[in-house]
């Protein structure tokens, strides 16, 4: 064979696929799709997902640090545009101070405690890299 057809062998071999046998030597059947794939799959898949949202989040707060060091009220963009304007502190009030200087009984806290429904909690990691 010929190297310059070579490259055209490997493309017509890898297109249709290498043929599978059996231990009796015919053509095996394509293996099916366990459940238990079919969620590592998407398990994978959002893993991915949660990696990608993680770099476009650090990506965004990169440019929005240096648009804001350029001390501009506006940026124009070709399809978006940047308005910048100074913010005043929110005033936040600590309730739970306040009520601890009046000393509630533990029946009055009980009476005004309430429970959030259940939930579950999905955790994705990555596998360790050795």
């Amino acid at each position: 064979m010929k190297p310059e057809h070579f490259a055209d062998f490997a493309n017509s071999i890898l297109s249709t696929g290498l043929m599978r046998h059996n231990a009796h030597g015919e053509p095996a059947e394509p293996a099916a799709v366990t459940a238990a794939h079919a969620l590592a799959e998407k398990v994978d898949r959002l893993g991915q997902l949660a990696a990608d949202a993680a770099a476009i989040e650090l990506e965004a707060a990169r440019i929005r640090t240096e648009l804001e060091a350029a001390g501009l009220r506006e940026i124009l963009g070709l399809n978006y545009r940047a308005s910048f304007a100074p913010c005043k502190g929110a005033q936040k009030i600590n309730w739970k101070a306040i009520a601890a200087k009046f000393k509630p009984s533990p029946q009055l806290i009980r009476a005004h405690t309430t429970t959030g429904k259940e939930s579950t909690r999905m955790t994705i990691t990555a596998h360790p890299t050795h």
